[in-house]
């Protein structure tokens, strides 16, 4: 027995995370996760998320280089 369900697209609102992977070589970390608001069954605008999560990456790969005592040549201020 087969039971069909339809629910229009504007009973959908929830949040899609999504994990963002960095490998370098054979290495891969798992960065963070990016969350995304899916509003009225459509995924909105992703650059703001996006952002948000590769300049949260890029400040703690900063934070660990200063903690080796190094620095990142030419990285950008963030504020």
């Amino acid at each position: 027995m087969a039971i069909r369900v339809e629910v229009p697209l504007s009973a959908i609102n929830t949040e899609v995370g999504l994990p963002i992977t960095i490998g370098l070589g054979d290495e891969t970390i798992t960065a963070g996760t990016l969350y995304l608001d899916v509003r009225n069954g459509q995924i909105e605008d992703v650059r703001k998320p996006f952002a948000d999560a590769l300049r949260e990456i890029a400040d703690a790969m900063e934070q660990s280089t200063r903690a080796d005592g190094g620095e990142v040549p030419d990285a950008a201020a963030h504020g």
